[in-house]
């Protein structure tokens, strides 16, 4: 996804507190800035919906249950195989 710069005020306060928090998880302000919002503004409820709806539709094409490890087992023999 392409971003662009914006730019943001906030009180020294709370760009103190940036500063800080930051520094104890080894990033920058606005590192951590990003980060506190992309999961403050996560996906609206109605999001989640529509995704489960469209999960449920993929589903619903799957023909019948899956072995999940025998899917893993192929999958290491064709990494084996291939030498990876």
């Amino acid at each position: 996804m392409a971003t662009r710069d914006r730019v943001i005020h906030v009180t020294p306060d709370a760009y103190d507190r940036l500063e800080r928090e930051g520094g104890r998880r080894g990033v920058q302000p606005d590192a951590l800035a990003d980060e506190l919002l992309a999961a403050e503004l996560a996906p609206a409820q109605s999001d989640l919906d529509s995704i489960l709806a469209d999960l449920a539709e993929i589903r619903s094409r799957v023909r019948g249950p899956v072995d999940v490890v025998a899917v893993v087992r192929e999958a290491r023999e064709e990494l084996e195989h291939r030498g990876l």
